[in-house]
This record gives structure tokens, sequence and C-alpha cells, in this order.
């Protein structure tokens, strides 16, 4: 759990600074991006505590916000694949970044395909806890 929200993390946080997301993207790209920085951290911080805490009623939290970090990074993700691809591409780019933004399909590849498989392990997870339940 640590170790899946600290690299949502470290991406986010690299994407947001390194790469300037703020001055690259529209403010609703951005916004997203700052949503699921406070997810990202808040699912670390929650993770962190059920270790130390060694209970297991704790584990809820963390998994709910693994949950929650997991669909809102495919959202973002999603509009990344969109933004780059058919008659979408760089929407969610400023439009005076429009000529000079670049990017990698082999990225746009990674980050979809991983973001795809994130929601489908995530369903089936849900899936399994449910039946568990019954």
């Amino acid at each position: 759990m640590i170790l899946g929200s600290g690299f949502l993390l470290f991406r986010t946080v690299h994407l947001m600074f390194v790469n300037d997301a703020f001055h690259l993207y529209v403010w609703w790209a951005s916004a997203l991006l700052v949503v699921e920085f406070l997810t990202d951290l808040a699912w670390l911080v929650a993770s962190i505590r059920w270790l130390f805490s060694n209970q297991k009623d704790k584990a809820n939290a963390s998994l709910k916000l693994a949950a929650m970090a997991i669909i809102v990074h495919a959202i973002r993700v999603l509009v990344f694949v969109l933004g780059r691809t058919g008659p979408w591409v760089n929407f969610d780019v400023r439009a005076e970044h429009h000529a000079d933004y670049s990017f990698e399909w082999f990225w746009v590849y990674f980050a979809g395909t991983l973001s795809a498989l994130s929601v489908i392990a995530l369903a089936l997870i849900w899936y399994l806890i449910r039946k568990s339940q019954r």
C-alpha cells in the first residue's frame, strides 16, 4: 500500500513541478491533478498509520483511499490519453502551448494500459470482497 501510494504520489509531484503542469494545462486539468495529489497523499498517510497501528480495522480507510486514488488517477489518465488522440487533441493543454507541446507515444500507451489494469484489478478485488461477505 505504501509503495503504490508512494509511486502515484511521486509521479503526480513530478508532473506538477518538473513537467510544469500548472503552466501547461488548462485550469480544470490542473485542478484534477491537485485532487489526485491530495488523494495520493491521504492514501500514503493512511497506509503508514495502518502499518504502525497493527490493527486490522484500520486497513479499511487505507483501502477506501486506495480505491479513490486509483479512480481519480484513471480519470486523469483518461483525460491525458484523450488529449493526445482523436478529435480531442490538446483539449487539456492551454491554447498557447498547442503548437510546441510534445509527448512520446510510449508514455501514452504505458499510462493508459497501467491505468486500465489498475481499474480492472480494483473491480476484481471489490467483487471478491463483496462475494466473501455474502
